[in-house]
């Protein structure tokens, strides 16, 4: 699990600072990072559903740990420059927003990848073919 909480936020990190792509790419950073993590996940027998609700869960609390941070040291900048505490709150409320963000991109595109992986292998539950 390690080995794909890297990966994912390797990703992450990597879609966020090509200049002039990252405009296109950092606000799919979490989906393309856990298409590309869940890889190293054993997932065992669950459903893809609850595989990848794991994993999105795992990365965004590693994510709120790293915003937590960025946010403290933010929070202790803004109080020494006597500025509103709204800026704090403010602060505060992205990690938030951003957190929420990165874990629901991240359980989308580990779901996506672990579907369409047992979709190709034939695994995928057998549907009847019906009229709309």
């Amino acid at each position: 699990m390690l080995k794909a909480l890297l990966a994912t936020h390797a990703v992450m990190l990597l879609c966020a600072v090509i200049p002039v792509a990252q405009l296109l790419l950092a606000p799919f950073g979490p989906f393309l990072g856990a298409y590309y993590g869940i890889r190293w996940v054993d997932t065992g027998h669950a459903t893809p559903l609850a595989a990848a609700a794991k994993f999105g869960c795992a990365v965004g609390a590693v994510s709120a740990l790293i915003l937590t941070a960025i946010a403290i040291a933010i929070t202790l900048t803004l109080l020494n420059l006597d500025l509103p505490p709204r800026f704090v709150i403010l602060t505060w409320i992205a990690v938030g927003v951003f957190t929420l963000y990165v874990a629901g991109m991240s359980l989308l595109g580990a779901m996506y990848r672990l579907v369409k992986t047992q979709t190709a292998a034939g695994n995928a539950p057998a549907t009847t073919p019906g009229r709309l």
